[in-house]
């Protein structure tokens, strides 16, 4: 009798710990990615996006890494000297820093919002194609585009 709650008493003490040990680690690893101290490692299974094609009105398969290259292309990087934003102070929502002369920021064409380079590269290194702020696509579509390229 000794013998089974001695072993029961085992168990539960073994199976405190593993909790309190899983509540632990995946505390610290949230800590950790909120900081930035922490990037989980990127998953290698099949990532696409689905986009419209525009010419034949079908839907397309295309791997999510040559849509952020392509985000990334488009995407103008300027000194925020010479950005028409300057006037005021302005705050990157992605790390909550605030924006100076001295910083290279990505512009969106669709809703003129501004970030550093390096926050908004983050962003969409993760899949991400919507602005951080408003939620709008990062890139507008095609008609706008060309429109804002022979401005």
């Amino acid at each position: 009798m000794e013998v089974q709650s001695l072993h029961l008493l085992t168990n539960i003490v073994q199976r405190i710990f593993v909790s309190i040990f899983s509540t632990i680690a995946s505390f610290l690893l949230v800590a950790l990615s909120h900081i930035r101290l922490y990037k989980p490692p990127p998953q290698h299974s099949d990532h696409h996006v689905i986009i419209l094609d525009g010419s034949s009105m079908s839907l397309i398969r295309v791997p999510i890494n040559v849509v952020i290259v392509f985000i990334k292309n488009k995407i103008p990087i300027i000194p925020y000297s010479d950005s028409a934003h300057r006037a005021h102070t302005a705050l990157c929502m992605v790390c909550l820093e605030h924006i100076d002369g001295s910083h290279s920021i990505r512009e969106l064409l669709s809703c003129d919002h501004v970030f550093h380079l390096e926050c908004l590269d983050a962003w969409i290194d993760v899949g991400r194609v919507a602005c951080p702020l408003c939620r709008s696509m990062l890139l507008p579509p095609k008609k706008l585009l060309s429109y804002s390229n022979s401005i």
